[in-house]
C-alpha cells in the first residue's frame, strides 16, 4: 500500500491489487476506484501532481460526495 496523500481529514491510498481507496480521518468510511474504471489513470495522475494538501483534500471530497 502506497500513501499518495494524507492529512487532518482525509487519506488516499494507492493498492496494486484493488485500486485507489480514499478515507475520511474523521469519519467512518471511505471509498474505492478500482484500477478498471475508466477515470482511474487520471485520479492518481491528480494526486501525484496536485499542487498542494488542500487540492489533494478537494479531490478526496469529492470521491466521497
Amino acid at each position: 500500500m502506497l500513501t499518495i496523500h494524507q492529512s487532518a481529514y482525509y487519506s488516499a491510498h494507492l493498492l496494486n491489487s484493488s485500486g485507489l481507496i480514499i478515507e475520511s480521518t474523521r469519519k467512518t468510511g471511505g471509498v474505492q476506484l478500482r484500477a478498471d474504471h475508466p477515470q482511474y489513470a487520471e485520479y492518481v495522475d491528480a494526486f501525484r501532481t496536485a499542487i498542494d494538501a488542500d487540492e489533494a483534500d478537494a479531490l478526496c471530497r469529492a470521491l466521497l460526495n
